[in-house]
């Protein structure tokens, strides 16, 4: 993957993981599962050598 791509992925995922931190303090339900959706994708794979899963369970336990 070309340099752009990687920062392209990279600022997807950032914005993301951020989306997710302000829904853990807000409860907002739809955005929460679209973010959690993202990160259980195929797609954030292909994107990432990071475990979704992983992401998921730590944020929650740091901002819920």
């Amino acid at each position: 993957m070309n340099e752009g791509y990687k920062l392209l992925s990279a600022a997807i995922i950032k914005q993301c993981l951020l989306d997710y931190r302000e829904v853990l303090q807000s409860n907002d339900i739809i955005t929460k599962l679209e973010c959690e959706q993202f990160l259980r994708s195929q797609w954030f794979d292909f994107m990432s050598d990071m475990n979704g899963e992983r992401l998921i369970k730590m944020m929650r336990e740091e901002f819920a």
